[in-house]
């Protein structure tokens, strides 16, 4: 992986505490173990190797067009054994399945010919390989096919006109091989999947051949005719060649099998437990048939964390690693035992691992001061888009607004210092002073007439406006203002 590659230097030493030791200086910058990441980074780093660098790969699922990254292994038939859960260190890989690869041996036969067999003395007919569908004009003999008048094939009913038959006869003349039915069958045979014998046939047949190639189908034929009769049904045309086979014995397997896994977070690739020196150890569960299997393997120590110094680096050797089956259902406890070997076998790998000496411990610097690493930590660790949790909390209820009128007239019912008798007084005089100011009828003044224009010494707009804005009838209707009502009326006119 690329990002193994741009991943920052841990600090470690070969003490613990080591990273505690600093004045007073130093220590207004020195940043606490949850604010300096390094702790998370390391978590990090050792569950991508667990995951991709630890284990040799087996197989590869490709992505798109691009291929798989693995060599093909080789053939081989796989069984799924069942899934747990799988501790190493502080890590917990849930859901890992577990496989069985069982190695098959290459396919080849299991008989082989001692001997190339002889050439053939024919020189019109070399081709012992078996012609398809471009020659069905020459099909197979059948009880049709024998009947009809094919100038191609030969028929029993051929052998009593010798000599009005061109066919026939001249392959009297060039071999004095009885002509059979079988020997016909035989024949009828060889055409279906020889040109060569085919075109002669049909030559023949037209008395079209030349001598040679008369002679030539006479040999032909005398060769069929010689030819045992189940070895010619069974290898034509090439049955005048026996062969000579020897019986091999059966071959062992390939290799044992193997044990394979695939991680729930990496389902494309799975990946060999290496084999060599391990035991297990089981811890029986009492409720069911499952239990918790210790299974130690011995792995190459070549995923240290990378340092600041490359002298400090051990060099890489074999260390042994415990994996932890959580909850294993019976089939992968059995495939485990087995590929384990006996008890005699994991005695002997246990006291070797037990006499491996372990490589010095190094320590992680838990607490960095602020530099240039805390930046590289800071940002290899902030996730690399925006998180938002999948399950969010209720979105917040938008109260109604309540009605205005309503809200007015509660507020109203409910406001200190006012009498409940006033509200009605209120209600009914403003009701009363609608009905009379829109009672008030426009009328004459002087003869009290309704419905007809008015003036007051001026036009019937001016008088309309009045009468609107004093709330009155101030006008005279054209008789009465003809008549003299206007100057008698002039008085009432407010100011």
């Amino acid at each position: 992986m690329n990002q193994q590659q741009n991943d920052p230097a841990l600090p470690i030493a070969d003490r613990p505490f080591w990273d505690q030791d600093y004045s007073e200086d130093e220590g207004e910058q020195i940043q606490s173990v949850a604010d300096s990441f390094v702790l998370l980074k390391s978590l990090k780093q050792s569950r991508d190797r667990w995951l991709f660098h630890t284990f040799p790969k087996f197989s590869s699922r490709g992505r798109g067009s691009k291929a798989a990254d693995v060599p093909t292994p080789a053939p081989h038939t796989i069984n799924n054994r069942g899934k747990c859960n799988l501790e190493i260190g502080p890590h917990i890989f849930h859901d890992t399945i577990f496989y069985e690869v069982q190695y098959l041996a290459p396919s080849v036969p299991s008989s082989l010919p001692a001997q190339a067999p002889p050439p053939s003395t024919n020189p019109y007919w070399q081709s012992t390989v078996p012609y398809g569908s471009p020659y069905s004009l020459n099909p197979l003999p059948s009880s049709s096919a024998t009947s009809s008048n094919a100038p191609t094939t030969l028929t029993p009913n051929s052998r009593s006109d010798t000599v009005s038959t061109p066919l026939i006869s001249s392959l009297t003349e060039a071999s004095i091989t009885p002509v059979t039915p079988s020997l016909i069958h035989q024949v009828n045979t060889a055409a279906a999947s020889n040109p060569i014998l085919a075109n002669l046939l049909q030559l023949a047949a037209a008395n079209k051949a030349s001598e040679d190639q008369i002679k030539t189908l006479g040999l032909l034929i005398q060769s069929l005719a010689n030819m045992d009769a189940s070895l010619a049904a069974s290898q034509i045309p090439s049955t005048s060649q026996p062969s000579h086979y020897s019986r091999l014995p059966p071959l062992p397997p390939l290799k044992e099998f193997d044990l394979v896994i695939e991680f729930s977070e990496a389902i494309n690739d799975r990946w060999l437990v290496p084999r060599g020196p391990c035991y297990i150890e089981r811890h029986p569960n009492a409720t069911g048939s499952n239990g918790d299997m210790d299974l130690t393997i011995c792995i190459p120590d070549g995923s240290r964390l990378p340092t600041n110094d490359p002298q400090s680096a051990a060099p890489s050797n074999n260390v042994p690693v415990t994996l932890h089956l959580k909850d294993a259902p019976f089939t992968i406890l059995d495939t485990i035992s087995r590929w384990v070997g006996g008890d005699e076998k994991m005695k002997s790998h246990k006291k070797y691992l037990d006499s491996l000496v372990p490589a010095p411990r190094l320590y992680l610097g838990l607490q960095v001061s602020t530099g240039p690493l805390l930046t590289q930590l800071q940002a290899a660790c902030s996730p690399p888009y925006v998180m938002r949790p999948l399950r969010q909390g209720p979105a917040p209820v938008r109260q109604k607004r309540a009605n205005p009128s309503r809200r007015g007239e509660r507020s109203g019912q409910n406001r200190p210092g006012d009498h409940a008798a006033d509200g009605p007084a209120a209600k009914k005089s403003r009701v009363s002073q609608s009905k009379s100011s829109s009672a008030t009828p426009i009328q004459c003044l002087s003869c009290k007439q309704t419905d007809v224009p008015l003036i007051m010494g001026g036009s019937e707009l001016f008088t309309l406006i009045l009468s609107k804005r004093f709330n009155q009838v101030l006008g005279f209707c054209r008789p009465c203002a003809a008549a003299g009502g206007n100057s008698q009326q002039a008085q009432t006119i407010p100011a």
